[in-house]
């Protein structure tokens, strides 16, 4: 039922070039969707154009350069036409750096936000006139943006902040029909957490030894807990399901949970504040 649906849908989808962002859009493509992949560099277009995919088309956007993103759209709209655009899957994120909030760099904080939230807002608002022509919809990667974890605290603060504007938006665009789906990946394997780490390592050599030293424990243990959750991250198929559903199902959901651990965070989330951090403080002894 689904490769019937998306058949001529154009879909377009941000931080493409690879991990999640990738298997979402080659999902989408696989299923008849027209596929437009954002990339920020030239070199994953044409890794995207050597696979010589029918229905996947590499577009250069970067959702932090205005520039990018109304070339892209203007891209998208000369080759759909009055037909518009079908969806819109806001993908692109990164967690920049783990770090304390007391030595995480504002230039850090600022690079996050810019592309988690500021990025997925700026990328929405210039797509939603061909949204509205489409009778389209919104699909926002959240992942935890309902619980926020010691040393990820600006990569929460994002994602929470897109499950505010998701919230927001979802209402906003109702008089058009538009839906607004949250997917909330569990644990997935992707490289994010392993680039987060090693960019905390290089900039504590920026520190003094007594900075360093206080938060020295607790950086050995995060390396281990990352080590211990990499053994058990998921495939990417739980999320391309739960995208593929949020673009195709008559009543899509507000939020999908995707992930086989996904009822365990659920149940974290749900625990009261005290409760959780004990939870979480385990985590790191």
């Amino acid at each position: 039922m689904a490769e019937a649906e998306g058949v001529g849908k154009a879909v377009v989808v941000t931080g493409a070039s690879r991990g999640l962002g990738r298997s979402i859009a080659m999902d989408l493509s696989a299923r008849g969707f027209r596929v437009f992949a954002g990339v920020r560099k030239a070199a994953d277009a044409d890794r995207f154009r050597e696979e010589n995919l029918e229905q996947l088309r590499p577009i250069m956007l970067d959702v932090t350069d205005a520039g990018t993103i109304e070339s892209a759209a203007e891209e998208v709209a000369g080759a759909t036409g009055e037909r518009g655009i079908f969806g819109l899957v806001n993908n692109a994120g990164i967690i920049g750096v783990y770090g304390p909030v007391e030595q995480i760099s504002m230039a850090a904080v600022e690079e996050i936000l810019r592309v988690n939230l500021v990025g997925a807002m700026a990328v929405t608002q210039r797509f939603l006139p061909q949204l509205r022509e489409g009778k389209g919809r919104i699909v926002n990667i959240s992942t935890t943006g309902k619980i926020s974890f010691p040393f990820a605290s600006v990569y929460c603060a994002s994602k929470f902040g897109l499950e505010a504007v998701s919230d927001a938006l979802r209402v906003e665009l109702n008089p058009w029909g538009i839906p607004v789906s949250i997917v909330q990946p569990g644990l997935t394997d992707t490289e994010i957490r392993r680039v987060a780490m090693q960019r905390w390592g290089e900039q504590r050599g920026g520190l003094s030894a007594d900075e360093r030293e206080l938060y020295e424990d607790k950086y050995e243990k995060l390396q281990s807990v990352i080590e211990r959750l990499e053994e058990t991250a998921a495939g990417h198929e739980y999320v391309t399901e739960a995208v593929l559903h949020a673009l195709t199902a008559q009543s899509p959901k507000t939020r999908y949970g995707a992930g086989p651990d996904w009822e365990q965070w659920a149940t974290l989330i749900a625990l009261p504040d005290d409760e959780r951090d004990e939870v979480i403080l385990k985590m790191f002894e």
